[in-house]
């Protein structure tokens, strides 16, 4: 995956509100697990909750809400002596 295969705003969401609607083309293009492994390993674990409408049973509904939300208040963030190492 390229590295900025999450686009910068969504972490911008993450970091603001803990939350973020990300709308089904992330999801669709790094899949459920991919988007949520790939969030955890930049420090952001999150949960995705997908809101649509119970007779759509697709796995990515068109008409679905999107919400990623993290697991903790604060994402993991290294701090100086990590870097300096």
């Amino acid at each position: 995956m390229p590295a900025a295969s999450i686009p910068q705003w969504i972490f911008s969401c993450l970091d603001q509100y803990a939350n973020c609607a990300c709308g089904i083309r992330i999801v669709k293009k790094l899949g459920k697990e991919g988007l949520l492994k790939e969030l955890e390993e930049k420090g952001y674990p999150c949960e995705l909750e997908i809101i649509a409408d119970p007779k759509d049973t697709s796995e990515f509904p068109e008409d679905g809400t999107y919400i990623l939300t993290l697991k903790t208040t604060s994402p993991k963030k290294k701090n100086k002596d990590e870097e300096e190492k």
